[in-house]
Parts: C-alpha cells; sequence; structure tokens
C-alpha cells in the first residue's frame, strides 16, 4: 500500500509568480514563502504553515525546497523573514545559496 511519507518523496514548489510567493501543498491546506526579486536576489519575507499543520516540520520541509530550488536556479536568497534565517544558520552546508554566503566570501 504506498504511503504519502515515502523516503523519496519530497514536497513539489510551486512559484506562483502571480502572487509573488512560492507554495507547497502541506496537510490542511498550502505552506508558502512571500518573495521579491530585487538586485539579482531572491528577498524572501515571510513563510508560513497552515495554522493546524505547525510543529510538524513543515516549515524546514519548506525553507529546503526553497534553499534547493535556488541552489538549482543558480539563485541567491536573502531571508528576511526570521524563521528562514534562523532555519539557514543551522544549515551552513547551504551557505553558498544565501546572499553574502560562503561562495560569494570567496
Amino acid at each position: 500500500m504506498p504511503t504519502d511519507t515515502a523516503p523519496n518523496s519530497a514536497p513539489q514548489l510551486r512559484d506562483d509568480a502571480a502572487h509573488s510567493r512560492f507554495v507547497m501543498a502541506v496537510p490542511g491546506g498550502e505552506a508558502f514563502a512571500i518573495y521579491r526579486r530585487v538586485d539579482g536576489y531572491l528577498v524572501i519575507s515571510h513563510t508560513e504553515v497552515p495554522r493546524a499543520s505547525r510543529g510538524r516540520g513543515l516549515g524546514s520541509s519548506l525553507a529546503l525546497a526553497l534553499f534547493e530550488h535556488a541552489r538549482a536556479q543558480g539563485e541567491r536568497i536573502v531571508p528576511a523573514c526570521s524563521f528562514l534565517d534562523d532555519w539557514a544558520s543551522q544549515h551552513p552546508e547551504y551557505g553558498d545559496v544565501l546572499a553574502g554566503g560562503r561562495e560569494e566570501a570567496e
């Protein structure tokens, strides 16, 4: 019987450019990150998970998807959202994706 938590399944991030946000379907609705592009950077100003789904690691899944997306697109993130800034500080392996990150400092 298939499950929704297969080890290789990752939540799908969708760029809703018309509303300047990235969206990820989660139990209870959608998690999202509001962004704007400024001087070639992806500035993430707010992230949100549906209230009923909080505390399950979905915010971290959203953050991971955002950083993976940015890395794949060759973009740099400015984490203007406190949650995303904290997540980035706990995941130095994504320092190359941060504006002013390791790669830019070298």
